[in-house]
């Protein structure tokens, strides 16, 4: 597909990481959501409309998929009047919550700007029943099957194990936090605290730690850890996923049957592990939870058949969901 730049390449910039890193460290992750999605993601919208605007100018789409938090994409729309939707991509819980209070304010003066009324997000397209991650539906929400992308169902022939009567675990805290300077710090603290929990448990373990796993060096020859696997396919094999609960990996999770030990980090993660937790799809931890804590819910989950049952009823809902049908989208609005 060809592919052109638009607005600023910011979330990059070692300012807004350092700064972002900072609030989570000092106040949490309310206070962070506030600052990412309601001042700098709005202020970021105008680069992005601009150049949006011109480029369509010169080639109308017949139809725009944007981020939910695309907010410059979701103007530029509105502007050329182009069909519109917004793509959950996690965070559509997040937005919704912030919208009144910080987004839509801060994006008031740029929508006056372009001879817009009150912002308010497009129509909602999630890869998941729209009452697993919303107590209240985002208005015209629309579910569609999730698909994955075939080179991502190939398991690397260095990881496909022979079964084993020992269970498998696999462990991943994502690569967003470790981005942030002040974040890369507590996750890499996590990761070790995983490690000494697996290393006291009968199991083989894959840990994927994107470029912190040059830092995690394991003595333990049951657990390898790798920078990154096609976490899809593996989660087919393996018996218990220890995440961030970034929505992609829970829902990797439960496209393979495999319960979950959430430890969400930041945005809509801690949110997503409790949600899960409460389905019964897994257990939830704190992201200060020591290694005796981690140890014993990497030993309950996977033995428990409730969490694999709950999962294979999960799955059976995220299958039957319509596919995404591109040209009733374009006829719909």
């Amino acid at each position: 597909m060809e592919f052109h730049g638009a607005g600023t390449d910011w979330t990059c910039d070692p300012a807004v990481q350092q700064a972002a890193g900072e609030i989570w460290k000092k106040s949490g992750n309310s206070p962070f959501n506030r600052y990412i999605f309601g001042q700098v993601w709005p202020d970021q919208a105008a680069a992005k409309a601009h150049d949006l605007i011109i480029a369509w100018r010169r080639a109308r789409p017949d139809l725009v998929i944007a981020e939910c938090s695309d907010l410059g994409a979701h103007l530029a729309a509105k502007v050329l009047d182009l069909p519109v939707f917004a793509a959950d991509n996690g965070l559509g819980p997040v937005l919704l919550e912030l919208w009144d209070t910080d987004i839509a304010p801060a994006l008031t003066s740029l929508y006056k700007r372009h001879g817009q009324d009150t912002p308010v997000l497009p129509a909602m397209l999630t890869p998941a029943p729209v009452p697993w991650f919303y107590r209240t539906p985002p208005p015209a929400a629309r579910a569609v099957r999730r698909t994955v992308a075939e080179f991502r169902t190939v398991i690397p022939e260095r990881l496909d194990r022979s079964p084993s009567s020992r269970p498998l675990v696999y462990v991943s805290l994502g690569t967003l936090a470790t981005a942030m300077p002040g974040l890369r710090a507590v996750v890499g603290s996590v990761y070790r605290e995983i490690l000494a929990a697996l290393s006291g448990i009968d199991c083989d373990a894959i840990v994927s730690a994107g470029d912190l796993a040059q830092d995690l060096p394991s003595t333990d020859p049951s657990i390898e850890v790798v920078e990154h696997v096609p976490q899809p396919v593996l989660l087919r094999r393996v018996d218990l996923c220890v995440t961030h609960a970034g929505r992609a990996s829970l829902l990797d999770a439960v496209q393979g049957t495999t319960p979950v030990l959430g430890m969400g980090v930041l945005a809509d993660q801690p949110d997503n592990a409790a949600v899960f937790a409460r389905r019964g799809l897994g257990r939830a931890l704190e992201l200060a939870a020591r290694r005796g804590e981690i140890a014993d819910a990497v030993t309950a989950v996977p033995g428990d058949s409730h969490y694999n049952d709950a999962m294979t009823a999960a799955n059976a809902e995220l299958s039957q969901l319509p596919p995404l049908d591109i040209m009733e989208l374009r006829d719909r609005i």
